[in-house]
């Protein structure tokens, strides 16, 4: 094994298999799993990383690559590797295991020394209410700083949310800043010094006897502000401006680079005294900041990384805390290390240093692996610029390449390699494919700038499931949230019966039947038409459309306003079904309308199958069978931030403050400017190599015909091979007159696992019937009438405001069949049993409601409290019995489905 490896791994070629590997090969060479410091990008990578790590020890030997690259890496033999591997499945199940998110180990680092900086240990983690904190920052100030504020908000002509943003921005990059008082004067006195010297130059003009009129306008100013903006004071010299031409000579040309040195000093002034206020007063939002969050004992993940960053560098001897740490910690695996912001690394570099120090007597390892060409999150602080600079200052670190993309068919792998390897100043390797044949389809759509937008995906995606393409294998690729949206509500009316989902983070808020429920809610309380306008609006209806919104608010909560609502609008869903969860939060309706603009919740999607619609970053370590992209439908966002920050490797050279036309006179902040620009095209293009980096078999791009996003590749229409089928071919679409409903939460699990379809009229009814049916089973130790007793009454503290009494009365009568069931007995009987065992199979997690083993056999439970015995619980209780075959290698496992109904239980084996 390579001890000090560094990995640029390209798309589809395998990090996470090296990632294992490597890991696997470290437990058989010694290691223990609570040394070994694994550190990922999000939650779902560290999920999946452990889930992968623990599923290839358990089949291990099974799968031949992973079993050849670990005997490569181990030095060991095949013999040797399987003798081991009880004791390492048995070692990883039982152990702390230290793979965790950056952020996660930082907040891990925070809470074991927090005593060192003044705040509890129990803190939590929330995002700052913006106007509370802005509110509570101005009422904190004194009359002097009050001034300053409203001072530097005048002159900057700025508004207090934009000082707010930059005051995060500053507390983001957490660099030490030093204030020098610059007084107000010496600008007005600077002005005036470039005022003196333009005067010469406009004298020189005016009594120039060849100076055209336009060469005389140009010179007509009086004041300082009527100078600048002048086209004339950006070149070089004046002979080079047309109208000043015939004038020019040395005299002239003595007064422009005198003038010129005036406005540098101004523009170096002027530039200097807005930085040193701004400074002045984010000093004073840092200091109020931190004592707030103290008080109120939460913290934002930021705040967390600064903290840790001075804890290090001021209130603890570095030295004894990286003692502590690095006697825990001898090897570190990092994944998507081009993520990784400059303070992340600043906190984790000891440690790195230590292990890279060379030890020879202990036994230590550092491995990162990453690919900068996927690198599309510096706008959140991720630089990518520290991979290459990790490598290059460190001598004993190795540097390997993986350029073999297993993901991608060869005509998807060779389009991609013409466009990318023509990239000037981009670094490139060319990829090399394993699958042949695939498609690539580049079509130019003028309906993107017209007002029916998707009118070609829609016939696109008729074409493609008319040549067998299954719509579940289909994902379209989006630049924006607000894309997927539309797009999804186009497509649901183009075709109403297809499952279509959208794994997105928009704001449950900005739902479309949650924002019908809102508007409802404050023309409720307001009375004002607007509200239910909006309402018309949102549900499709015509204007001025009556609607039966009369509601009477006296004791009523607002989680059963809303329910009232959502029936009389006939809009349940998810996300509304949501809304009602988390208002819960609301003592009454008063606070409900004034407050949930503010609501942070995400919506929810019922359908893990189907069509899929997300973003390009979104879809980042994602693949699929057949992929569609998107031009950039709106332009991008402007980068309006007052503040320039400019790096040489770790190190901040400047901070800018950004005014217009300064780049004329400061080479300095010219070449600044610059190397952001190239930083945001390189920013583009990474976005593109990864949306193009997702299909396995099939890739149709759509691009605008002028202003398109793809122009930076030179990308031409083109059609490259034929349409991959799909292997399966399932139908993809909703069963009329069933209401499909949310998978069942199951108790406390988070994830959504998997879904059913009830035939009950009321959606919303249905769902928490079977949620409390499941929790009452969850919460019972033992199958006895004690323990149902204790769990009911769980039940009823936790779903009171959903169901009524006769509803507990219904669940503990189907609960007591059960109990007396003689075939639930006898299978309970002798029995090891786990309720709500969860697995892990080909890369899904699934939930079995109840796993018993006893005599060397596996019996798998599943419990059903719909009406009717459908034909997809069979398929789903066979899949939980595949898995567990194959994932304990045995054929000794029976499955059974238990039908709890109101009048009787019925079990049938599967």
């Amino acid at each position: 094994m390579k001890k000090y490896l560094a990995l640029k791994a390209s798309a589809g070629s395998g990090k996470t298999f090296a990632l294992t590997v490597r890991y696997i090969t470290l437990l058989l060479l010694g290691a223990k799993p609570n040394e070994i410091l694994t550190l990922t990008f999000t939650n779902k990578a560290a999920n999946e990383m452990s889930e992968r790590i623990y599923k290839t020890l358990l089949t291990l030997g099974d799968d031949e690559a992973y079993l050849n690259a670990i005997i490569e890496q181990s030095n060991l033999s095949k013999e040797e590797i399987l003798g081991k591997k009880g004791f390492l499945v048995k070692s990883f199940s039982n152990a702390n295991l230290s793979i965790f998110t950056i952020d996660k180990f930082v907040n891990k680092i925070l809470r074991e020394f927090c005593g060192y900086i003044g705040i509890s240990d129990d803190f939590e983690i929330k995002v700052d209410d913006i106007e509370t904190l802005s509110l509570k920052f101005l009422e904190s100030l004194n009359l002097k700083q009050f001034e300053t504020l409203i001072d530097f908000s005048h002159y900057e002509k700025k508004k207090f949310n934009s000082l707010f943003e930059l005051f995060k921005i500053l507390l983001e990059k957490n660099e030490k800043i030093e204030i020098l008082n610059l007084d107000a004067k010496l600008i007005d006195f600077q002005k005036e010094r470039v005022l003196e010297n333009a005067f010469k130059i406009k004298e020189f003009i005016l009594n120039c006897s060849v100076a055209s009129p336009s060469a005389k306008k140009a010179v007509d100013f009086e004041k300082f502000d009527d100078l600048f903006g002048r086209t004339w004071l950006e070149k070089d010299c004046l002979a080079e401006y047309s109208y000043f031409k015939k004038c020019a000579n040395e005299t002239i040309e003595s007064y422009f680079i005198e003038l010129k040195k005036e406005i540098t000093i101004y523009y170096k002034i002027r530039a200097g005294y807005s930085l040193n206020k701004l400074f002045e007063l984010y000093l004073m939002f840092k200091d109020f900041k931190f004592e707030f969050n103290k008080n109120k004992n939460y913290l934002e993940f930021n705040d967390i990384s600064n903290l840790v960053y001075e804890l290090l560098s001021t209130k603890i001897d570095k030295d004894f805390l990286y003692f502590r740490l690095d006697s825990t910690y001898s090897h570190i695996l990092m994944d998507e290390f081009q993520d990784t912001s400059l303070l992340q690394y600043k906190i984790l570099e000891p440690l790195i240093k230590e292990i890279l120090s060379g030890d020879t007597t202990k036994f230590k390892t550092f491995f990162y692996v990453g690919d900068t060409k996927q690198s599309i999150y510096r706008f959140r602080g991720g630089k990518r610029e520290l991979f290459d600079y990790v490598a290059n200052s460190n001598k004993v670190l190795e540097v390997e390449v993986l350029n073999t993309n297993y993901r991608s068919c060869e005509n998807i792998i060779s389009y991609v390699n013409s466009l990318f390897l023509n990239l000037s100043n981009y670094e490139y390797y060319e990829q090399e494919s394993v699958a042949k044949d695939g498609y690539v389809e580049v079509f130019e759509d003028e309906a993107l700038d017209e007002e029916e937008k998707f009118v070609n995906i829609a016939k696109k995606i008729d074409e493609l499931i008319s040549l067998g393409v299954n719509s579940n294998d289909i994902a379209i690729l989006t630049y924006t949230n607000d894309d997927v949206l539309s797009l999804y509500y186009y497509l649901k009316q183009k075709f109403p019966d297809m499952k279509i989902s959208t794994e997105m983070t928009s704001k449950l808020i900005n739902q479309q039947n949650v924002k019908a429920i809102i508007n409802a809610m404050k023309y409720l309380y307001f009375k004002e038409e607007i509200y239910k306008e909006n309402v018309n609006a949102l549900i499709g209806k015509e204007i001025l459309n009556e609607l039966d919104l009369e509601i009477q608010l006296e004791e009523k909560s607002v989680q059963e306003i809303i329910k009232e609502l959502s029936k009389k609008l006939k809009i349940i869903d998810e996300n509304v079904v949501k809304l009602i969860e988390v208002s819960s939060g609301f003592n009454n309706i008063v606070e409900f309308v004034y407050e949930i603009d503010k609501l942070d919740a995400n919506m929810e999607n019922s359908e893990s199958v189907g069509l899929q619609i997300l973003t390009i970053f979104k879809s980042k370590g994602l693949e699929f069978h057949t992929v569609i992209l998107l031009d950039r439908i709106k332009r991008k966002n402007v980068d309006k931030s007052s503040l320039l920050f400019e790096y040489e490797n770790l190190e901040l050279k400047n901070i800018f403050y950004k005014i217009k036309g300064y780049e004329n006179f400061d080479k300095d902040y010219e070449k600044a400017i610059a190397k952001e620009k190239a930083l945001s095209l390189e920013d583009e293009i990474n976005i593109l190599y990864v949306a193009m980096t997702r299909a396995k078999n099939n890739m149709i791009i759509f691009k605008k015909v002028k202003s398109s996003v793809f122009d930076i590749l030179n990308m031409k229409v083109c059609k490259i091979g034929k349409i991959k089928e799909s292997i399966n071919l399932s139908i993809n679409k909703d069963e009329r007159n069933i209401v499909s409903y949310t998978s069942l939460d199951l108790g406390t699990q988070e994830k959504q696992i998997s879904k059913e379809k009830e035939l009950e009229v009321d959606h919303l009814h249905a769902k928490y019937f079977g949620l409390a049916t499941h929790y009452c089973l969850e919460m019972m130790n033992e199958f006895d009438e004690k323990n149902l007793n204790y769990s009911m009454d769980l039940v009823q503290t936790r779903y009171s405001n959903y169901l009524s009494e006769d509803d507990f009365f219904d669940i503990k009568n189907r609960l007591r069949f059960l109990l007396n069931d003689l075939t639930f007995k006898s299978l309970l009987e002798n029995s090891m049993f786990i309720s709500e065992q969860s697995l892990i199979y080909k890369e899904e997690i699934k939930i079995i409601d109840l796993l018993l083993f006893k005599e060397d056999c596996f019996y798998i439970i599943d419990y059903k409290t719909t009406k009717e015995e459908l034909d997809e619980h069979k398929i789903q209780v066979s899949y939980y019995k595949k898995a567990i075959k194959e994932i304990f290698k045995t054929p000794n496992v029976k499955s059974y489905l238990v039908y709890l109904k109101p009048s009787d239980c019925t079990i049938k084996e599967v």
